[in-house]
């Protein structure tokens, strides 16, 4: 410090660090913050960060480890008994891969190897992925299969990579063992919110979508017309994907803690690389824990806690300065096109770091290499923009619609106007004191952490130092750029990752008198604990409640609580199967992304319906409801206890509706509006049932169909054998059992999709084994609709389209060979 700061100035770091906390206490002071801390869930917090405590301190003298060793293995207990054991195998499991895959592009003599390996093993597992999403390859086997072949094959350098991990972070602990264990145990406290079960929004909305449709179908149907934001940026929702189908169950609690220990770990070494003392550095990780929007990354499928991560991986290649080569600049280029294929706006975090990187290399840059980063870029982070494009003729889709005009939304650039608040020259204080006008969720003041105005002083410090005056002005551009498009704190929540080593890197050395020395660590965990107090105000699932109710009640209860949406879906799946077709008729809870495909919503995610929908409750004939539910396909419809009217009742009626249940507030009602079959007895005891198709669509069809038999009760089965032809003479054929009940009937429903148009539907029903159970059918009805699920598979028909180009290739290729001979 004394050797880079000038003499005048040599006071300015405590000046400046003093300063900025007195500013800090003035502002908690003036809009009496205090108030604004939800008691009941931070104390609850507090109580879980105690008792771990605890915990770690029982252990680590039982087994005579450093307490922050301790302390991690208890939090991990925590997060494999909530997350689910078969998540955190899966992360394991794609964490081992990505080391295998991604250190064949990290020279083993580098500093922080092994969490650069996993980050650049990550961006080509989710870059290869993201290319194959709309071919039917994906599943359990598959990626099991490919991870454990990629592991064998690797495996000495899965194992080199690993070997220094236990000295690495002995020696990172022993260098301040105290703020180790704090950062740890914030760490730990935060991952809590990793705990709770996926109830945002913008995850049951839309993120979901790509993991189920992986799981359920194999591939990805890129439905944009039932999901405007289908073919956006998905690397962060492709790695759930991989994940969900390898462990068979949701885990983003599992993934969202990768991400934040990829951070913390690359932010130590971040440290070392600005010359930070270790507890500087711990100090560091435990700020950015701290901060309430860092648990916010934990709860959802959003994408900034990778974002972070992979930001702070980039800086720390650019600051370690070492001489540019072709291998770096792979590397620099995977981490960015990893970066770009998990938001488009990351663009405003990769322009500063490129822009940085250009000049750290200005005159050394391999500009032979340059080709090759930019195809690898693109590998890694293009599939997406490139598949929107082709498929829907907007590759930011809903974004520049003004522009690309999209047919999947209006010909208006997608922009929230609720964050359009003005970037003004009070930005920061407003961000830390006014949260709530920048982040969704109501009572919000205070989530952005008190460090961008305690440590303030120390930023400008780091500006003026030589050696830290490029990452400082690289991370303050990183966290203002987003705000200056759109007053949306948590777009800029990543750079606080890149903020909080450089703020600290202007902190004065601690060394030179004993009063100092205490001093400094004083404030910074007072700093820690303040942000802690707020950590319950990150978002409403905190806020209100709901790790309380997990920790009592489980999540099952957690859900139907907050999420009964997703119970409903839940019950759809088991109840009437995979290929039911839904319509969610409650505009303020679109949540159909978990039903694969097979739901749909009338609000403005999708344009069509939206359109259709519009106006609908002006129409008391129902006329108007009947052709969004026809339209649909649907023979199921959700709404909320409280949407009833005239015309959506007049709809339903019409429709043959029958109300089949009610979860909390939300209602299940089946729809019957088709036609009775033809029933003609067949020997010896059976039935044969044929439906007339010729009012079947033109095109591919779902066939509904319900079937009631009247019995007799006995041990032999009835067998139920389907079969439905195509116009092209193709059919459908499939056979299943069912029993007859005590009460002497049997049923049985059918929602079958059909590629092309249906010409006839027959059902035969007969014993397992010659008896007579006096079977006869009592109700027969079924539908034909159009398959909007099939109209809106963007995946199948581009590769239909792609199957019918190359056999007309082949076809003329073979003609021309027929007439040269």
């Amino acid at each position: 410090m004394n050797a880079s700061v000038p003499p005048t100035i040599r006071a300015a770091p405590w000046i400046l660090l003093i300063a900025g906390f007195l500013l800090f206490i003035a502002g908690f002071m003036v809009n009496t913050m205090w108030a604004k801390i939800t008691w009941t869930p931070t104390l609850l917090l507090a109580g879980l960060g105690i008792a771990s405590l605890m915990l770690a301190v029982v252990a680590s003298r039982l087994f005579r480890c450093r307490l922050a060793t301790s302390a991690a293995i208890v939090w991990l207990f925590g997060l494999t008994y909530f997350a689910g054991i078969a998540a955190v195998l899966s992360v394991a499991m794609i964490t081992i891969a990505a080391i295998a895959v991604g250190s064949c592009f990290v020279e083993e003599d580098r500093n922080a190897r092994l969490p650069l390996s996993i980050l650049a093993g990550l961006a080509v597992l989710c870059g290869v992925t993201g290319w194959l999403l709309p071919f039917p390859v994906h599943g359990h086997a598959a990626y099991v299969l490919v991870l454990l072949l990629i592991v064998v094959f690797r495996r000495r350098a899965v194992v080199n990579a690993l070997r220094p991990l236990r000295e690495s972070w002995s020696d990172a602990v022993a260098g301040a063992p105290r703020v180790a264990a704090l950062a740890v145990l914030v760490m730990g406290v935060v991952s809590t919110c990793a705990w709770v079960p996926t109830i945002h929004y913008d995850d049951l909305a839309y993120h979901l979508g790509l993991p189920y449709q992986l799981q359920g179908l194999g591939y990805y149907r890129m439905d944009a017309g039932s999901r405007v934001w289908a073919l956006s940026a998905w690397a962060g929702d492709v790695l759930q994907g991989i994940v969900q189908v390898i462990a068979g169950v949701e885990s983003r609690g599992a993934v969202d803690t990768l991400w934040l220990v990829l951070t913390a770990t690359l932010m130590w070494s971040l440290g070392g690389a600005l010359n930070l003392s270790s507890m500087m550095r711990w100090f560091a990780v435990a700020i950015y824990a701290s901060v309430p929007l860092t648990a916010d990354t934990l709860t959802g499928m959003q994408t900034e806690g990778a974002t972070a991560a992979i930001a702070v991986g980039v800086a720390l290649l650019i600051q370690q300065a070492l001489a540019p080569s072709r291998r770096l600049l792979v590397l620099l280029a995977l981490l960015f096109g990893l970066l770009l294929g998990l938001k488009v706006s990351n663009l405003m975090i990769a322009g500063p770091l490129g822009l940085w990187l250009l000049w750290q290399w200005r005159w050394r840059f391999p500009w032979r290499a340059l080709p090759l980063a930019v195809l690898t870029v693109f590998l890694v982070g293009g599939s997406s923009y490139l598949y929107a494009y082709l498929l829907a003729n907007n590759p930011v889709l809903p974004i520049f619609n003004n522009f690309f005009h999209s047919v999947y939304y209006p010909p208006v650039s997608f922009h929230d106007l609720h964050w359009d608040t003005g970037f003004h020259w009070n930005i920061l204080w407003q961000l830390v004191f006014h949260t709530t006008n920048y982040i969704e969720g109501g009572y919000n003041d205070g989530v952005a952490g008190f460090a961008l105005i305690a440590l303030l002083g120390s930023l400008l410090i780091a500006l003026f130092r030589r050696d830290t005056r490029a990452m400082a002005l690289v991370a303050t551009a990183a966290f203002l750029l987003p705000l200056t498009q759109i007053q949306y704190l948590r777009y800029a929540e990543p750079a606080m990752a890149l903020l909080m080593p450089v703020m600290l890197s202007g902190v004065p050395l601690v060394d030179w008198r004993r009063l100092r020395a205490r001093t400094v660590p004083m404030l910074l965990v007072a700093l820690v604990l303040v942000d802690l107090a707020y950590a319950a105000n990150a978002n409403w699932q905190m806020r209100n409640g709901v790790l309380q109710d997990l920790l009592a009640d489980g999540q099952s209860a957690v859900i139907a609580k907050y999420a009964p949406t997703r119970v409903m879906a839940k019950f759809i799946r088991v109840a009437y199967g995979e290929q039911a077709r839904t319509l969610m008729l409650d505009d303020r809870s679109p949540f159909a992304a978990e039903l694969a495909g097979n739901a749909f919503v009338t609000n403005w995610y999708d344009l069509e319906l939206s359109t259709l929908a519009s106006g609908a409750n002006g129409d008391v004939s129902g006329a108007k409801w009947a052709a969004v539910f026809d339209r649909s396909g649907a023979d199921l419809i959700t709404l909320a206890t409280d949407m009833h009217t005239q015309a959506l009742d007049a709809a339903i009626e019409k429709t043959g509706g029958v109300k089949v249940r009610t979860e909390d507030k939300i209602e299940l009602w089946e729809l019957h509006r088709g036609k009775p079959g033809t029933v003609v007895p067949i020997a010896p005891y059976g039935v044969n049932i044929t439906f007339d198709t010729s009012a079947a669509p033109a095109t591919s069809t779902i066939a509904h169909a319900d079937l009631t038999f009247g019995c007799v009760a006995k041990d032999v089965p009835i067998v139920i054998s389907w079969k439905l032809t195509r116009e092209d003479k193709s059919s459908w054929q499939r056979s299943e059992w069912i029993n007859c009940n005590p009460a002497g009937t049997a049923g049985i429903s059918l929602d079958q999709p059909i590629a092309g148009k249906l010409e006839g539907m027959t059902i035969t029903a007969s014993p397992a084994t010659p008896v007579d159970l006096h079977l006869q059918s009592t109700a027969t009805n079924a539908w034909f609709g159009a398959d909007l699920s099939y109209d809106r598979d963007l995946a199948l028909q581009w590769r239909s389209n792609i199957v019918t180009r190359v056999k007309a290739w082949n076809q003329q290729r073979l003609q021309a060979r027929k007439a040269k001979r």
